[in-house]
């Protein structure tokens, strides 16, 4: 039996619907902790971050769904106290890992400015920041208190400047074995998961305290689920872009 794993976050449950109850326990870890899991064997698939298949080659990416946006995504947001140009520091959520390199690929080849960039833990009140910047991702972002300026939204800045959707996970499989046995039953759950997201945005909405609506509206509006051409593209782009700042960063 297969081994599976995903980001514990609301913008995963429309994959996850019903899928445990097909594949047996799905185990829920923040992104970083999902990389290392695949990374080490102890998972065979995972909705997992897509910078995860940029390190590691030998993983499949299994189409049956992601989490994607074609814009505003709500939940990756990045809080600056000054204009990003001028940022120095910025803190980085320690429990992503493709919303961490997206901030530096827009900082490197769209915004300017060189910040260093330290980790900072995923704490929703950003009201006594000390960084000039800050990332939250997941339920955090959703219900951060801020007092600054309106965040950056990284879905729409990406899709403002490529003209692409943005993938933040997919499911990622240890082999293209794993990834075929895995396909079909991702798939009823994605097709579950579309058909219920009303029932899934009110149980979530009142895990966070969000208004039901507000939440209904962020997985039906702000996110899409499927992973397609349009996808594909999108996080072929980034692929590039991430792989242009890791040789930009190496020494010499």
């Amino acid at each position: 039996m297969l081994r599976y794993g995903s980001v514990p976050y609301l913008n995963a449950k429309p994959l996850l619907d019903g899928l445990a109850a097909e594949v047996g326990p799905v185990r829920l870890e923040v992104p970083a902790r999902l990389v290392e899991l695949l990374a080490a064997g102890e998972l065979d698939v995972a909705l997992a971050p897509v910078v995860a298949a940029f390190e590691h080659p030998s993983l499949v990416v299994v189409p049956a769904g992601a989490i994607a946006t074609h814009g505003p995504v709500e939940s990756v947001l990045l809080f600056a106290r000054v204009p990003l140009a001028e940022a120095r520091v910025v803190g980085l959520d320690t429990s992503s890992r493709t919303s961490a390199a997206l901030v530096r690929v827009l900082f490197h080849a769209r915004w300017g400015g060189s910040p260093r960039f330290v980790e900072r833990a995923p704490d929703p009140d950003l009201t006594q920041l000390a960084e000039d910047a800050a990332l939250l991702i997941g339920d955090p972002a959703l219900a951060a208190r801020w007092a600054g300026p309106p965040p950056v939204d990284l879905g729409e800045a990406w899709t403002a400047w490529t003209g692409l959707p943005f993938v933040f996970a997919a499911w990622l499989a240890r082999d293209a074995a794993a990834a075929r046995e895995a396909l079909p039953p991702l798939l009823r759950a994605a097709e579950r998961g579309r058909a219920h997201l009303r029932q899934i945005a009110a149980a979530g909405a009142a895990r966070l305290g969000l208004d039901p609506a507000r939440a209904e509206a962020y997985l039906r509006h702000n996110l899409s689920f499927r992973f397609g051409a349009e996808e594909r593209a999108g996080l072929l782009r980034f692929e590039a872009l991430f792989r242009d700042l890791r040789r930009g960063e190496r020494p010499g």
